[in-house]
């Protein structure tokens, strides 16, 4: 079975989220015995460094501004990749392939004219996560066509790839008739996540890039109503909140430490006594709360946050005040932090390592021939 993966950025150990989850997916396919060729692109805006051996990466030029490039976009948003050189390419590499896998909305354009079986993953759904907002502003263009974008890929693929039931479900709902909907979960590797030691004082905090707007909200949210909670309740606990645009978001709130963009997230996550994550919308798995219960630290958090993650892992609150109340209580006591993390990592490693994450995905390759 010759299988071309296609991602819309190169696999690295501190690159996107999108990009971690894509090692571990490589490597779980190549355990299950798939003959896999990876072809990635490198884009603007791709964090620096290279992959492993082995993954074809071709850097793409960023389109020209003018009149021609933003009618196509109007007309097919969010196929620049399907409109650059790496076009070629893939069409090149697909030519010896038996199957193509398609990573997400950027490279979905890209099976448009195969032959080959293609399937198609989407990591989450575009109007759970964002609202439209008033049409004037760019945020509504944007979000229109991220919307277009999906809508069209999901009509396109007889077989698309889900990681979370509710992606599932709305896709089998969306899909043409016949269409195949696979759930296979995200996966990490378990040897990039060492157990936190989880130790005194505790720490509880978050991560997240400020412009993805659930994740603006979730650390409004936290600043401002779950954590004086908290506080109350567990006057020694300390708050982190780290990640890209993040610090405007805490400036003036009383003992929060802003850290910025760190280096690598999973260091941030291991000092962690607990992810305090009160996500109020957003879909799909969520790479920061795999991330956590990979380090083996607890995670309180609501229905939105763990989608997708086996609720023994994590404790799920929507409400603020019960969402402070556990959050203290795991903060407050060594005993029962160093317990849920353990049983985190326990279904960290039964269910979200390579292995088993990709075995789904390898028997969907083998029915697509």
């Amino acid at each position: 079975m010759k299988t071309l993966l296609v991602l819309p950025e190169p696999p690295l150990p501190e690159g996107g989220a999108s990009g971690r989850c894509a090692l571990a997916l490589i490597r779980g396919l190549r355990e299950h015995g798939v003959d896999l060729r990876v072809l990635a692109a490198r884009q603007a805006w791709a964090a620096p460094g290279d992959p492993p051996d082995g993954i074809e990466v071709v850097d793409i030029e960023p389109e020209r501004p003018g009149i021609r490039p933003r009618a196509l976009s109007l007309a097919r948003p969010l196929e620049e990749l399907g409109r650059s050189e790496f076009a070629e390419r893939v069409r090149d590499r697909a030519a010896e392939a038996d199957v193509v896998h398609l990573e997400e909305i950027p490279t979905t354009s890209l099976g448009r004219d195969l032959s080959q079986p293609v399937v198609a993953h989407l990591h989450y759904l575009v109007r759970r996560d964002r609202a439209f907002g008033v049409p004037w502003q760019r945020e509504f263009r944007h979000v229109l066509e991220l919307a277009r974008a999906e809508r069209r890929a999901i009509r396109r693929y007889r077989f698309l790839i889900a990681s979370s039931p509710v992606v599932a479900d709305e896709l089998r709902y969306r899909a043409r008739p016949l269409t195949r909907v696979v759930l296979a979960p995200l996966s990490l590797e378990p040897g990039r996540y060492p157990q936190a030691p989880l130790n005194d004082p505790p720490v509880a905090g978050l991560i997240g890039n400020a412009a993805w707007p659930p994740t603006a909200a979730a650390i409004r949210r936290l600043v401002a109503d779950v954590w004086p909670r908290v506080r109350k309740l567990a006057p020694d606990a300390r708050l982190r909140i780290a990640g890209r645009g993040t610090k405007p978001l805490v400036a003036g709130a009383e003992n929060v430490e802003a850290l910025g963009e760190v280096a690598s997230a999973g260091e941030f996550l291991r000092g962690l006594s607990l992810l305090l994550y009160p996500l109020e919308r957003g879909s799909g798995m969520k790479v920061k709360v795999l991330e956590t219960i990979a380090s083996g630290v607890p995670v309180v958090t609501t229905a939105s946050g763990a989608e997708g993650i086996d609720l023994e892992a994590v404790v799920v609150e929507n409400d603020p005040e019960r969402m402070a109340s556990a959050a203290a209580s795991i903060l407050r006591d060594e005993g029962e932090r160093k317990e849920r993390g353990a049983t985190a990592r326990r279904v960290f490693e039964r269910l979200y390592t390579p292995g088993p994450a990709t075995a789904p995905v390898a028997e969907l390759y083998e029915r697509m021939t």
